[in-house]
């Protein structure tokens, strides 16, 4: 127990007091189109949507990164209070320390604060390979979970101290978990990106969304080479920024679903995004490239601290209606359709990443 709390105390320390965010996202590089005359009464601009059964006052999600220390269990309590007030989705950090040391249920329970939001929990894919399935499902009964994400962390685990450096059987076990669970069930990155050949396999798996968490934003890698002595950073420096920019893969994705086909129909809706998500702008722009929901977790974490999360929350949402005013959409379904200002090298680098679902044979139509 000691050993796990202390590594998420120090993640959660890093990550308020270090430089721990690499790359660009690239969503600074899409343009929405702005319209003179919009006409539309911005009053009656709705963000609401619906997500897992929920009626969601705006399309976002607290994602997941605290949970099994004291700090943690605070801030987790915070933002699912917070979340439930403000009519936004919630996502606790990992529960295997619970699958060990189950007085720490209490720092993962947090739909009572909540009712009215999906809370999901989290739990990391290795997982599924050390622990019997009906026992994490057991345990997202018991604190009440709507759901759960399985998140990717394989350069994470990398580049951590004593990570698991073994990522055979990952997607069998994943697809197992799917077949066996009773509630929805959502795959999410760690911040290096899922890209669509992967994510259109785990969406035919029974995946019910995938969180692509893009680069950009907190980046694992560098939070676990903080952690090491400074005379052993130089691989894990070298790492930094590693994946898909969350910008690039978002464009990708909107492709595949514009095409239509098998495809399409798959990807279509069930997209989260994140990765790097900070300005209201950015909310705005990942809705428009076509995600179900926008969410972020270390700029939640760091508002939380200073008091400051509903202001975050109130901002992200003025800026997903200034751009369904703005733009003309008016709602978010043609706010998602709306046709997008993309530099040339950016266009070609997502039907390049496109064109991996042939390659790989996830999907049997071209894109």
């Amino acid at each position: 127990m000691m050993e796990i709390s202390e590594r998420k105390q120090r993640h959660i320390e890093i990550c308020l007091s270090e430089p721990v965010e690499s790359g660009d996202t690239e969503l600074g590089r899409i343009r929405l189109p702005h319209r003179a005359m919009p006409e539309i009464d911005s009053a009656a601009v709705s963000p609401a949507t619906d997500f897992l059964g929920f009626r969601l006052k705006l399309p976002l999600l607290v994602s997941s990164m605290s949970g099994g220390t004291p700090e943690g269990y605070k801030l987790n309590r915070e933002l699912a209070e917070i979340a439930g007030e403000e009519g936004i989705a919630f996502s606790t950090g990992s529960i295997r320390v619970m699958l060990e040391h189950s007085e720490t249920l209490p720092h993962f329970r947090m739909k009572p604060l909540a009712p009215q939001v999906p809370v999901l929990a989290n739990i990391g894919a290795a997982q599924l390979l050390e622990y019997p399935h009906k026992t994490i499902i057991d345990a997202v009964k018991r604190i009440e979970a709507d759901g759960i994400f399985i998140h990717l962390n394989a350069a994470q685990e990398f580049f951590q101290h004593s990570g698991d450096r073994n990522f055979l059987g990952w997607f069998d076990a994943i697809r197992r978990f799917l077949d066996k669970a009773e509630f929805p069930v959502l795959i999410k990155e760690t911040g290096c990106g899922i890209a669509p050949a992967e994510g259109l396999k785990l969406l035919e798996a029974g995946a019910a969304y995938i969180d692509i968490a893009g680069s950009g934003g907190t980046d694992w890698v560098a939070v676990e080479t903080l952690r090491k002595p400074e005379a052993d950073r130089a691989a894990g420096n070298a790492f930094r920024g590693w994946g898909y920019p969350t910008g690039l893969l978002l464009l990708a994705y909107r492709r595949i679903a514009e095409s239509g086909g098998k495809a399409g129909k798959r990807v279509s809706g069930r997209i989260i995004a994140s990765g790097g998500l900070r300005s209201p702008l950015d909310f705005a722009l990942s809705l428009a490239c076509g995600a179900a929901l926008a969410a972020a977790a270390l700029p939640f974490i760091r508002t939380a601290r200073r008091g400051e999360a509903r202001r975050f929350i109130a901002a992200a949402g003025e800026g997903i209606r200034a751009a369904l005013a703005l733009t003309g959409a008016g709602t978010l379904d043609k706010l998602r359709a709306i046709p997008l200002m993309v530099p040339s090298d950016l266009e070609m680098r997502a039907i390049k990443l496109t064109e991996e679902i042939d390659r790989l044979g996830t999907s049997k139509k071209p894109i």
